[in-house]
């Protein structure tokens, strides 16, 4: 499969979200996570059915194979992860975009499909106002994933790997900050 026979598109409806927190637990058993961490077969996040939550979804024909999710804040306390970013001496302006929740299934990896990814969820913050973006990695995720978000900006605000994230682990926080628009 190639990555021109893939569409990307925004969802809202339940059902293709249940789908994404399938997928989710699926993709993070592959990198070595236990099945005893997805009790139900699934991660799902508290009130990520809902805004600010989008999510955007991969699919090969009606197959799902990737998705992605991005959340916009006014307040730090109010992004996911945000409670780890307030420990680290970084500057936060609102609003706060998050990029979260990246999986792509094994069958599609390697194909850029994490880019095209941040590239939509990022002009969406941009189009949303967002002045700063954060993300964490964690090497459940692999090395790539770290160095595809260096390369569109983001830069680490921590020496070391911290906070134990559910249901990845340590994560590295990076942020991503625009200047205020002209």
């Amino acid at each position: 499969m190639t990555n021109d026979e893939l569409r990307i598109v925004e969802v809202t409806d339940p059902d293709t979200i249940w789908r994404i927190q399938r997928l989710r637990a699926e993709c993070w058993m592959t990198t070595g996570l236990p099945a005893t961490v997805f009790p139900d077969g699934q991660w799902c996040d508290p009130g990520e059915e809902q805004p600010p939550f989008r999510h955007w979804a991969a699919f090969a024909g009606a197959r799902l194979v990737a998705a992605g999710r991005l959340s916009i804040h006014e307040r730090l306390a109010e992004a996911p992860g945000g409670h780890l970013f307030a420990q680290l001496p970084v500057a936060i302006t609102p609003p706060i975009a998050s990029l979260n929740r990246l999986v792509v299934h094994p069958d599609v990896r390697r194909q850029g499909l994490s880019r095209r990814f941040d590239d939509i969820r990022l002009a969406a913050a941009r189009a949303a106002g967002a002045r700063t973006v954060l993300a964490y990695w964690s090497r459940v995720t692999g090395l790539a994933r770290y160095r595809g978000l260096e390369a569109l900006g983001f830069r680490r605000v921590s020496d070391f790997d911290f906070f134990n994230e559910p249901p990845t682990g340590l994560v590295t926080a990076m942020v991503l900050s625009w200047p205020p628009p002209s």
